[in-house]
């Protein structure tokens, strides 16, 4: 009995042993340097440098991304048990979907390789070059997230996820106040799609400002301008998608096409005004989610306390039941005392729970959850003035989007209609 008696001792001993143990990092220290600093001939400056070698400029649209939701493949509705399991909060999710898509404008806007960058409520809409990002994962530690680009003529340019993991000291640093900590994954994504547009020439930069054009008069008038489209169904990497290519182009100075790029103008004039709203929308969250991403990033480290912990005392647990057996068996002892390790094991909080327990949280919480009702931005009625008629735009951003290119295309169908007399 004694020898079994030491040997459950020696296990129990290792098992405390053995999760107390930290590793450790080792650091080199680098030279010592006074005086001015040394700069080697092919040192490169430390804000990188991005070069455009074409007078062709495509113009880029990024839509509110994808939030990530999980989805019941019966319904096709969100699956809101998993959505639990995975502690996701809807309205904070639906805001850092818009946040991140205006945070990769920004960053792309920093190249100064591209024409016009602009935030859509969805792809619906005329551009050259479409970033579509979807949220994989956040937690005001960790962000995954994963882009496709594609061009006018629906062709897929590239696939990419990008993650990136912040310190949890980042907030101790005063010098981080006014900087983003999710900054360098927007970063890494406009390296990306900034890569992708360099390998493309001038031919083809071209081809795709005409596809981009033509689509748009084709859906304004597809009697006239479908002959200068074809369109097939292909597939990439098992992502299937429409493709779309220019068969030919109206003549120079053709009139419908000239009315065309009035019409064209009138929805960038729209587009160009829907950045204020984005710009608004992100300056109106800042503190609230700022807040959530100051306040939680320490919570999380102490929730990977908080599981390491149980998991170790549920594999004491486990040792002290075989231990209580086997004492039992030997000396009649009950398990009363070792059972108490057992009842001990904590539940591991999950954000939920940590954003429930922090009341800076909750002071911005009716904030959030304003602003992430919907995936789209909410926008006060707009007015909007063209040729001396004025209409009044009501709904979301998609809603009022909608309304505006129905309202083109009506007054494009009126003017192609020829007048007959009576």
């Amino acid at each position: 009995m004694l020898k079994t008696t030491q040997y459950i001792a020696f296990l129990l001993f290792s098992i405390l042993f053995l999760s107390a143990c930290e590793s450790t990092r080792s650091s080199q220290r680098e030279p010592l340097l006074v005086g001015p600093e040394f700069v080697k001939a092919n040192d490169k400056p430390a804000e990188k440098r991005y070069t455009h070698q074409s007078d062709i400029f495509l113009d880029v649209a990024i839509p509110v991304f994808d939030p990530g939701f999980p989805i019941d493949n019966n319904t096709g509705e969100v699956d809101y048990e998993e959505l639990g399991e995975l502690d996701i909060w809807p309205q904070l999710r639906r805001t850092e979907a818009k946040r991140f898509a205006i945070q990769t404008k920004k960053a792309l806007e920093k190249t100064k390789a591209f024409g016009s960058i602009s935030n859509l409520p969805d792809a619906n809409t005329t551009a050259d070059l479409f970033v579509l990002g979807k949220i994989n994962h956040s937690d005001s530690e960790l962000v995954e997230l994963e882009v496709t680009v594609v061009d006018s003529s629906g062709e897929i340019w590239g696939k990419k996820s990008f993650e990136h993991t912040v310190s949890q000291f980042f907030f101790r640093d005063q010098m981080n106040e006014d900087k983003n900590p999710y900054q360098p994954v927007f970063n890494q994504v406009a390296d990306y799609v900034y890569s992708l547009a360099t390998e493309m020439s001038d031919e083809e930069r071209q081809v795709i400002k005409n596809t981009t054009l033509m689509r748009y008069a084709q859906y304004y008038s597809p009697q006239e301008f479908s002959q200068y489209l074809s369109a097939s169904i292909k597939k990439k990497n098992g992502q299937r998608y429409y493709k779309f290519d220019v068969t030919g182009m109206p003549a120079e100075g053709d009139k419908m096409m000239s009315r065309i790029d009035t019409l064209r103008n009138q929805d960038l004039l729209f587009v160009d005004n829907l950045q204020n709203q984005f710009e608004a929308f992100e300056q109106e969250t800042e503190v609230p989610y700022r807040t959530w991403q100051e306040e939680m990033l320490p919570e999380l480290a102490r929730m990977r306390e908080a599981r390491k912990e149980r998991n170790t005392k549920v594999a004491l647990g486990v040792l002290a039941g075989i231990a209580t057996a086997v004492l039992a068996k030997n000396s009649g002892s009950t398990a009363g005392e070792i059972g108490t390790v057992v009842g001990g094991i904590a539940t591991a909080w999950s954000l939920s729970d940590a954003f429930q327990a922090n009341a800076s949280l909750r002071v911005h919480k009716a904030v959030i959850d304003e602003m992430g009702q919907g995936i789209d931005i909410d926008l006060s009625p707009t007015v909007m003035e063209f040729e001396d008629e004025t209409i009044e735009l009501q709904g979301t951003a998609r809603e009022q989007y909608q309304q505006w290119k129905a309202h083109l295309r009506e007054i494009y169908a009126l003017e192609s209609t020829p007048d007959v007399d009576l």
